[in-house]
């Protein structure tokens, strides 16, 4: 199947599907898929050699559009109407917010992949997302999570078998997927789905991040190597109940051009142009209010999302860059090891910008074979630090094979 023949066109680039729903719904839908190249598929098999038809056709089915792209020598960051999009040789990263349909665009980036690069299996998939502020105005998948769960559980659900010609012999792939509940169940929660890695001999990307299993199967738990080159590490911080006042800057101002040049604007205004000075940044202002940015540093991306109206005020900030490079600290104190001080300092930053009266931490960070995984947990541990003006109500953590994940949850007091 050709999507830019079947497909219908997508509307003009710049559209917000969304800007007509009334309080916007901030929390994102987060969707990463890796995909796991194989002997058909050669070194020039690249995501990001896709012509951006396809894409538009891909995120009309999303209902969103593309506002500005930005590049670096390692990926391609989409600017959308409704969020972001990173495009990475063999990976794709796609954070949408108000009443998309992400996930009913999974058939269909699955088939692009394939028809385009010659990817015929997904290594790894994650979904995740915080608790819906208005779940009555999601459309399917999305009305709950059970729902979103039992979609996914449609590809990833039961080990399914595939075969794979690898140097001229039949490979099974076995993927299995798994949902988690993280947070309080009577507050904000957290969601994740992911999928087992796929075992199967092939090229990994320089971009591919480490493997690591559900956590019902830690018995089975085999170390995976990643190169310390390949240290990677993801935070994300989603912030609600903003301070009006430091939400003034989000909101356009008459005679001021929205767009890139108003975004710009708001970088240098609130501060956020400082988190990271070397980046190459693309930044989106629209009207009346709100703000989109994207950054590529290196081989990492951050991204921000924010929504200043009071009645539904929300501000995610995302950043696969290391924070022991970004935010490094020279003496760090007794208490915290220098990358959990680094991530302190990066958190602090944030929330200092946005002032939140509530917000949670997802902290995911991968772990070598020469690692002390205790000691790479209470590292991680030491970064869901105590906050000053802010109680920490959860910190939760889960290790999987070669990665883990802690959880903080805070209040302003």
């Amino acid at each position: 199947m050709v999507f830019d023949k079947v497909l219908a066109p997508p509307p003009d680039a710049g559209s917000n599907y969304s800007a007509e729903q009334g309080c916007f719904e901030g929390p994102e839908k987060l969707l990463e898929i890796w995909f796991s190249p194989t002997s058909l598929a050669d070194k020039a098999a690249n995501l990001r050699n896709i012509d951006r038809q396809v894409w538009d056709a891909m995120l009309a089915t999303v209902k969103c559009t593309v506002l500005n792209t930005i590049r670096s020598p390692h990926a391609d960051a989409y600017l959308l109407s409704e969020s972001s999009m990173f495009v990475y040789p063999h990976k794709l990263i796609i954070k949408t917010c108000g009443a998309t349909t992400l996930l009913s665009a999974l058939p269909l980036i699955l088939d692009i992949a394939k028809t385009h690069c010659g990817y015929q299996t997904t290594h790894r998939l994650f979904y995740s997302r915080k608790s819906f502020m208005f779940p009555e105005k999601q459309l399917e998948p999305h009305r709950c999570w059970d729902d979103e769960v039992r979609y996914l559980d449609t590809f990833f659900g039961m080990y399914r078998l595939f075969h794979a010609a690898i140097c001229r012999a039949l490979t099974s792939i076995l993927a299995q997927g798994a949902a988690y509940t993280v947070g309080d169940t009577n507050g904000d929660e957290w969601y994740l789905y992911m999928t087992t890695p796929t075992e199967i001999p092939a090229v990994v990307s320089p971009c591919s991040k480490p493997l690591f299993q559900p956590q019902r199967q830690l018995r089975k738990r085999r170390q995976v190597s990643v190169p310390r080159s390949r240290r990677d590490q993801t935070i994300e911080i989603l912030m609600t109940q903003l301070n009006p006042a430091a939400m003034k800057p989000f909101y356009h101002r008459a005679g001021e051009p929205a767009g890139l040049e108003g975004g710009r604007r708001v970088d240098l205004e609130t501060g956020l142009a400082k988190v990271y000075p070397s980046a190459n940044v693309d930044s989106y202002l629209f009207e009346p209010c709100g703000y989109s940015a994207n950054g590529l540093l290196d081989e990492g991306y951050y991204t921000i999302h924010v929504t200043p109206e009071p009645q539904c005020s929300y501000a995610s900030f995302e950043t696969t860059i290391p924070a022991i490079v970004s935010h490094a600290v020279k003496n760090p104190g007794k208490l915290r090891e220098g990358s959990a001080e680094a991530v302190c300092m990066l958190i602090r930053q944030v929330i200092d910008i946005f002032q939140p009266g509530t917000f949670t931490v997802t902290h995911f960070a991968s772990r070598n074979e020469d690692d002390d995984g205790t000691d790479q947990l209470g590292k991680m541990l030491q970064s869901m630090c105590n906050y000053g003006g802010y109680k920490r109500k959860d910190r939760i953590c889960y290790e999987f094979d070669g990665y883990d994940l802690v959880f903080g949850q805070y209040k302003k007091i």
